[in-house]
């Protein structure tokens, strides 16, 4: 089938449009897919429909730009593979030629975890404190959730001496955690993100948060109270809207994403308005282009998303998230690309194990370390 007939019978099996005979037509190509990677036990219809949701229901099918059959399927196909490895108790994949991986049950992948920083320098670790109140600041609670959240149930004046009060949250490597700001903005930051914010908006005249990592904010509509996010190479200022922020200190693209609302975007003397759907990518020079912007935050969804990515940052991404240290020992792999949609929650070795499969990357894992080398 071409492009068109599987995106069509898979939006009516999402819509529940889909007849009978144009379920079985979508149930052999993706089996098709499926038997060219994996053999599944006895129970491989039930298996097989668990990855057919999950692709259906994680996959973003391209809306603003061109994103070739062939990438596509390699995506579909990877998607299936891991969920597969998730949910099999023994997997019978192909190995890669010469593979090195050993099952590595030490490195997890990333959780809910986080430090919490308050004004006067106490650390709190969040997963060693229980659920309910954790503290009180000026005469606002601090609450932790049960879903892995920290709220601030406001007071009308949560300042000291007339001085804002900031606190900090800050998510280690392999780390995740929400936080709802005392203004009623949810924020959700990414591993490795620091993000530095008052513990009352009320007395001043903005809302001014410092992120340094990637976060994604939902953030409280207030005409009177401008929100700005500031990163160490540019502000972002809206009123309220959902926007994503990719602003890692090891990374040479500072990016933007734009879901609803509109936000300005001020970069030393360049400024830009953004529209839902645009992506502002502030690197050597400052650009703005049209995206899928749901692809921004398949990271909060659980996913990595790779689109034609290099290896270096493929593995960045991965180092932040399992907590593990990349070692390249051929440099000409880094430039290898990658294009997949899998989940965020499987195991380390399964994950590079794919990425053996679709690229010429072979990798060792020692301890925490990770050795890439080229397959010969």
């Amino acid at each position: 089938m071409n492009r068109e007939t599987i995106y069509s019978l898979i939006k009516k099996h999402k819509d529940g449009t889909a007849t009978a005979s144009e379920k079985q037509a979508l149930a052999n190509w993706y089996n098709n897919i499926s038997n060219q990677e994996s053999e599944f036990p006895e129970d491989k219809e039930s298996v097989r429909e668990e990855i057919l949701m999950r692709l259906l229901s994680e996959i973003d099918f391209p809306k603003t730009r061109s994103f070739g059959y062939k990438n596509w399927l390699v995506a579909a196909s990877v998607l299936i593979m891991l969920t597969a490895g998730a949910l099999l108790f023994e997997k019978k994949q192909k190995e890669s030629k010469n593979s090195a991986i050993a099952l590595s049950q030490h490195i997890q992948p990333g959780s809910n975890k986080a430090v919490l920083v308050l004004a006067n320098g106490t650390k709190i670790r969040l997963a060693d404190v229980d659920n309910g109140k954790i503290t009180q600041q000026g005469g606002s609670q601090i609450i932790k959730t049960a879903d892995g959240k920290l709220t601030y149930d406001a007071a009308s004046d949560a300042s000291a001496n007339g001085q804002l009060q900031y606190n900090t949250m800050e998510t280690p490597k392999g780390g995740q955690y929400q936080l709802l700001l005392p203004d009623g903005t949810r924020v959700w930051l990414n591993a490795a993100t620091t993000l530095k914010y008052p513990v009352d908006f009320t007395s001043s005249k903005e809302r001014v948060v410092e992120l340094n990592g990637e976060a994604y904010f939902e953030v409280a509509h207030n005409k009177n109270q401008p929100f700005r996010v500031v990163t160490n190479k540019q502000v972002v200022e809206v009123l309220g809207t959902h926007f994503n922020v990719n602003a890692y200190p090891d990374e040479q693209h500072t990016k933007t994403t734009l879901l609803e609302g509109a936000v300005k975007i001020t970069a030393g003397s360049k400024n830009t308005m953004l529209k839902p759907g645009q992506e502002a990518d502030l690197a050597a020079a400052f650009t703005v282009s049209d995206v899928d912007p749901l692809e921004a935050i398949d990271w909060k969804n659980g996913f990595f998303r790779f689109d034609d990515e290099d290896l270096e940052i493929v593995m960045r991404e991965i180092a932040r998230w399992y907590d593990v240290k990349v070692v390249f020992q051929d440099e000409s792999i880094k430039k290898e690309s990658l294009v997949a949609v899998t989940t965020r929650f499987s195991n380390i070795a399964t994950l590079l194990k794919m990425i053996e499969k679709v690229t010429d990357a072979r990798f060792i894992i020692e301890g925490s370390t990770i050795r890439v080398t080229k397959n010969k």
